[in-house]
């Protein structure tokens, strides 16, 4: 029978496709995972891996050990919560991805704890891509995220509405303008979210998928620095209209629309479905669809 210790190596494994990467993960030798490895082969007489040039392939088998070992490492991890917060409040560990960690977060979570104050919030905010890793890596119990997760294992439910919008100076040529074109778009200069961030990824399939080129002068995480950016004329943004409703009624930034293309999208919850479904997950999923009909207030930024 393989031990807790054998199966969270061999997750490793099969996540970084290397014993050298997976061993720097686990904080132990590349020997060990490499024995650890031959054991569980020997244990259930199967190769679990195919040794390739550059990387580890999984097999049939081993994807089959996968889909296992992440449900007990996930029921276990449940238990050790559950056991250490028996006679305490719920705990409850949520990701979000910037914009809606910068505009929405606060808001639902004071919301649901109105409600249920024995919740023991956790938030981590962080890009799409990081908010999947660690709830691939059981770090999160729920999310609520704008970008589109591409693991099987997360489940994704839209529960809100939001909208991109063009951002840009007052002294840009799009300021007198409501909509602009996506030939008017073409090789425009871009201060744009970094890769990871759904924000980004929608744009940029947006633009490719009509075939607009453009450049990404600025590239960063925070929306804070794209507004002032934008601000100072070096290029147009894209943003949540959540995150610019206040410069906006400034008069500090104009907003447009392109012109026959939607930009609409969603907030979707998402968590592992190998990991238990708790009565707190349940109630932060209540929370989040009530969200659905709050207006955007004008007290939502993006500063971080």
């Amino acid at each position: 029978m393989a031990t807790l210790k054998q199966l969270k190596t061999f997750v490793a494994v099969a996540e970084y496709k290397k014993m050298s990467e997976a061993a720097k993960k686990l904080y132990i030798s590349q020997p060990t995972v490499s024995q650890i490895i031959s054991d569980l082969e020997s244990e259930y007489k199967v190769e679990l891996f195919e040794r390739q040039a550059k990387e580890l392939k999984i097999t049939q088998a081993g994807a089959l050990l996968l889909a296992n070992a992440q449900e007990i490492i996930a029921i276990n991890e449940h238990i050790e919560q559950s056991m250490h917060n028996i006679s305490s409040k719920r705990p409850l560990r949520i990701g979000a991805t910037l914009t809606i960690g910068n505009t929405l977060m606060s808001t639902l979570v004071e919301f649901m704890l109105q409600s249920h104050p024995d919740i023991d919030v956790t938030v981590f905010i962080d890009n799409t891509r990081m908010i999947e890793h660690r709830m691939i890596h059981n770090e999160l119990d729920i999310a609520l995220v704008e970008g589109i997760i591409v693991r099987e294992e997360i489940l994704t439910e839209p529960v809100i509405d939001d909208y991109l919008k063009i951002i840009c100076s007052m002294n840009h040529p799009f300021a007198k303008k409501d909509l602009v074109t996506m030939d008017e778009l073409r090789n425009q200069d871009f201060i744009m979210r970094e890769k990871g961030s759904g924000t980004r990824a929608i744009f940029e399939n947006i633009m490719v998928s009509n075939h607009v080129p453009f450049t990404t002068k600025w590239e960063c995480s925070s929306g804070t620095a794209i507004i002032d950016a934008v601000r100072h004329n070096m290029g147009l943004g894209v943003l949540s209209e959540r995150c610019v409703k206040e410069p906006v009624a400034k008069k500090e930034l104009h907003v447009c629309s392109i012109k026959d293309i939607s930009m609409k999208r969603f907030f979707y919850i998402c968590y592992n479905q190998q990991h238990p479904v708790t009565s707190q997950m349940r109630d932060f999923i209540t929370a989040a669809k009530s969200m659905q009909n709050e207006p955007c207030s004008a007290a939502y930024n993006c500063s971080l």
